[in-house]
């Protein structure tokens, strides 16, 4: 009986596998800081809307994206509407991501859409889908 070297088959399996494994961990990466970067985006939206609607009688639309300005970094655009007891944000940023560099592909947009108004004397903030 004759016996075959096995000693270099763990070897090509680790190298054929390591670039799959690299390219998921990558991938994980870039979904977490997504989502972190809209979860920041949302936080930043709410509490902007709460200030606004506390000083509804006094505030304007410039005082509102000079906060979301001062929260946040290179935000691609801001809509804000007051109107009616009523305000309404809308915030869109660009993520960066390691795959998108890597593959020259677009930028990831997050968006993030929240009214804010009174209902019976009660501050209601609704994400808008």
């Amino acid at each position: 009986m004759v016996r075959l070297n096995n000693k270099g088959q763990s070897l090509v399996m680790f190298i054929l596998i390591m670039p799959i494994l690299l390219f998921i961990m990558v991938l994980v990466i870039d979904i977490g800081n997504i989502l972190g970067e809209k979860q920041e985006l949302n936080n930043v939206n709410e509490m902007v809307i709460n200030y606004g609607l506390d000083n509804i009688s006094t505030i304007d639309e410039n005082k509102l994206v000079s906060m979301i300005n001062l929260n946040t970094k290179k935000m691609k655009n801001i809509e804000v509407e007051i109107s009616n007891e009523q305000i309404k944000i809308t915030l869109k940023k660009d993520v960066n991501s390691l795959i998108s560099q890597v593959f020259n592909i677009k930028k990831y947009e997050i968006v993030s859409s929240y009214v804010g108004k009174f209902r019976e004397n009660k501050k209601i903030v609704e994400r808008v889908a």
